[in-house]
Formats: C-alpha cells, sequence, structure tokens
C-alpha cells in the first residue's frame, strides 16, 4: 500500500472510531442544555404567576400562551422547584411527544400554592436523527476531503522522495557514475538522501575494489599454474618409474581443479556483480541441443541413456554466455552424479527446465547443494562449485529453481518465470517411476 494510502485510512479510521464518541457527548450536553433552558423559562414564568397572586391580580388560565395551574397545597415539600419529563399525547400534532412540567411552590398571603406551568420540548430520539444527518454528511465530507487532499499535498510533499526513488531504481553500480538527488526542505528527506549518497558512493567504492581485487587475483593465479603445469609436463617426459608418474599425475589433477576453482569463483563474483546483462532474446532450445551434443562423448563412454523431450521454440532473456553455463552445469551434474548405466531425462518447455538423472541418495539435504563447496561424496572430482554457479545464474535472472530427490532419481526443476507453475514435482516423479532403472 503506498504512504499516502497509509496516511489517508489511517485518518479515516480515527475519524470513523471517534465520531459515535464525539456525536454521543454532544447529544447528552445539547439535550441537557435544551431541558435546561426550558425548564428555566418555565420556573421563570411560575415566578411571574407567583408574584401577581401575592401584588392580588387574578390568576389566568394562560401565561404568554402557555397553560399554567394554580393549585392550593396543604403542606409545602422541601423541594420548591420540581421538573418532570413524561411522555405525553399531543392532541394538537396528534402524536406522542415529550412534556417538560415545572411545579413551583410558593406561600402567598399565609397559604400554600403550587404553580404548574408545562410545554412539548424537542423529543431524544429527534436530537438524535438531526445529529445523525449531520454527522453522516461531516463524514462522507471528511474522507472525502481527506482523500482529495492527501493526494494533492502528497503531489508537492512526497514529490522528492518519488524522485529519490525513480534516481535509485536507475542507479548502476557498474556504471560508476555518482547519483544525483534532488534538494528538498522536508528535513526527513534530506537525511534519507544523505544516506543514500553515502550508502551508494561506498557501493561503487566497493565494486570497483572488489572487481580489481577479483581480475587481478584471477591473472596473478594463472600464471603460476600454467608455470607449474608446464614444469609437470617437462618431468613428466624424463625418465620416471610408475610411483614417480602416478605423483605426477595426482599433481596434474590438483593443478586442473585448482584452475577450476580459480575460473569458478571468478564467475561467481561476475554474476554477483551482474556483469553479465541480456540485450535480446536467444532460443535456448537451440542451446540445449547444442551443449546435448557437446557432451554426447562423455555420455556415451559412462553408457548413460539419455531422452530428450525439448519444445522447438523457447526463446529466453538471457545472456548467451550464461545460457551456455547453466545448461552445461545441470547436464554435467546430471552426468557426473550418475550410476553405470543410468538414465538421463531432458525436458525443455516455455514454462522451464526439467532435468531428472538415476543415481545414489544425496548424503546431506538437496537445498545445501546449491551453497559453495558443497558436495555429496560420491563424485571426488566434482568442486561444488557447479550448482552454486547454477543458482546464481537462476538469481541473477531472476528464475526459480529447485532440487529434489525421490527413489532413486535427482530432479532439478528451472522456471523461467516465478509466477507461473509447472507440474508438480510428484507429478513428474510418478511418471519417472513408469521408466525401468537398469541396474
Amino acid at each position: 500500500m503506498k504512504l499516502v494510502n497509509k496516511f489517508t485510512w489511517s485518518f479515516v479510521a480515527i475519524v470513523l472510531i471517534l465520531t459515535p464518541v464525539t456525536m454521543s457527548i454532544s447529544y447528552r450536553s445539547i439535550k441537557k442544555q435544551l431541558d435546561k433552558a426550558e425548564g428555566e423559562r418555565l420556573a421563570e414564568m411560575n415566578n411571574n404567576v407567583a408574584a401577581k397572586l401575592r401584588a392580588g391580580h387574578a390568576s389566568q388560565e394562560y401565561t404568554q400562551s402557555h397553560p399554567i395551574a394554580i393549585t392550593k397545597v396543604p403542606t409545602l415539600p422541601g423541594q420548591t422547584v420540581q421538573i418532570i419529563e413524561t411522555q405525553e399525547f399531543n392532541n394538537a400534532l396528534n402524536r406522542k411527544e415529550c412534556l417538560l412540567t415545572v411545579n413551583s411552590f410558593y406561600e402567598i398571603n399565609g397559604e400554600n400554592y403550587k404553580v404548574s406551568s408545562y410545554n412539548f420540548v424537542t423529543k431524544s430520539e429527534q436530537i438524535f436523527r438531526g445529529m445523525m444527518t449531520a454527522v453522516i454528511w461531516k463524514v462522507i465530507l471528511l474522507v472525502a476531503g481527506t482523500i482529495v487532499t492527501a493526494r494533492v499535498i502528497s503531489r508537492f510533499v512526497l514529490s522528492p522522495f518519488r524522485q529519490t526513488m525513480a534516481t535509485i531504481n536507475g542507479f548502476r553500480v557498474k556504471q560508476k557514475e555518482k547519483i544525483v538527488l534532488p534538494e528538498t526542505s522536508t528535513k526527513e528527506f534530506n537525511e534519507l538522501n544523505k544516506f543514500l549518497q553515502k550508502m551508494t558512493d561506498k557501493a561503487i567504492e566497493d565494486y570497483a575494489s572488489v572487481k580489481e581485487f577479483s581480475e587481478n587475483a584471477s591473472h596473478e593465479l594463472q600464471t603460476p599454474l600454467a608455470v607449474i603445469r608446464s614444469k609437470i609436463e617437462l618431468m613428466a617426459e624424463t625418465n620416471i618409474d610408475a610411483t614417480q608418474a602416478a605423483l605426477i599425475e595426482d599433481m596434474q589433477n590438483a593443478i586442473e581443479k585448482l584452475s577450476s576453482i580459480n575460473r569458478s569463483l571468478t564467475l561467481l563474483t561476475k554474476l554477483e556483480n551482474q556483469e553479465f546483462e541480456a540485450s535480446h532474446d536467444i532460443k535456448f532450445c537451440t542451446v540445449t541441443k547444442q551443449v546435448i551434443a557437446s557432451l554426447e562423448d562423455w555420455i556415451q563412454m559412462k553408457q548413460l541413456t539419455l531422452t530428450r523431450s525439448l519444445d522447438k521454440d523457447v526463446p529466453l532473456t538471457i545472456h548467451p554466455a550464461l545460457a551456455e553455463m547453466l545448461m552445461t552445469n545441470l547436464l554435467s551434474n546430471a552426468i557426473r552424479h550418475n550410476i553405470p548405466g543410468g538414465r538421463i531425462e531432458v525436458e525443455l518447455s516455455a514454462k522451464g527446465l526439467v532435468i531428472s538423472n538415476t543415481g545414489l541418495p544425496p548424503e546431506i539435504p538437496t537445498e545445501e547443494l546449491f551453497q559453495r563447496f558443497k558436495k555429496s561424496n560420491q563424485s571426488a572430482d566434482s568442486i561444488g562449485l557447479g550448482l552454486a554457479i547454477v543458482k546464481q545464474i537462476c538469481e541473477v535472472n531472476r528464475f526459480a529453481i529447485n532440487y529434489e530427490y525421490n527413489d532413486g532419481w535427482h530432479m532439478i526443476g528451472v522456471c523461467f518465470d516465478r509466477n507461473s507453475k509447472m507440474a508438480s514435482a510428484a507429478q513428474r516423479f510418478a511418471r519417472l517411476q513408469q521408466i525401468s532403472v537398469p541396474a
């Protein structure tokens, strides 16, 4: 929800909560003041009647067009003025109304008198209905005014914030250009801009340092590795016995693994720095076929059976080098961790890529295999970075990836669209169970 909407609906909620409370207080206050004013007026009329009686004037049935009643009473009560509110039928209006009666007691010329006057006053229900009409219109106008005012004001108050967000969205650390944020009179936005300026400047410096280090490290490591490799090759050409030959072979394997680790870590650094940008769509089906063809000899050497189901036209927005790395690492992983005479299934559609292969159960949870240098022990020649590179490629391109194992089958699925749904793992595993697995 937008910030302006949060402020708007918070204010509306406060209005809706406080309005019944204030209406109740206003209702009681208005009703009390109306009754008090009318009671005081009727009491004053009674006093005027009593003054006329003291002066010896004859009493009248009506005073100021209001009916009065004068009666003699044996004794005077402790309360000289009584105000009584009842519901009586008004013959003139042919309906029940609220009748306010004021009884005043006097001692005049040695005799006790009760002077009574009354009048119909506004009922509580009428006051309440009138207030409800006013309150409803007040709430409607307040809500409408708040919504309109909040959006009009937000155009000016939040304008610097929107400009800051647009600048940050367009910021690219590898462009090495410092951001320029708008000036604003709002203190909080100025503090935010200062923080963002500081953080982006630091990010540019860190990116440059990390990139320079990774490039230097990769270049400087390759030189001694090449020297060691050439020296070992020269040593292998000399007169050596079988033990020495075995040691030389182990050293060559270690050097190749070290070189592979160096290349993989350098690649991961470039992926994290988002140095691979896709400018146009490529046909991923073509990449898949090319990778399968390049690994065909390895598949035959391990006596594996590969079954493919590839849609002809699968356009994908991804850097060509990353597309090839993704497919090569996944298929190489399926070959390397397979069993002799096992099977591999490759499925490609517009929704995603699924590579399934037979193999031994993983010794660690499958989700941990995407971490760097995490691997099962069944393959000693793996450096433990292949799936980490695959995971990073998927993160860079906003693909979803999942790894599951069930009853002898490893399955890695890459969903090209995070919002779409591929066939469930249970359905795919059920289909795989129908395939006979060689012993």
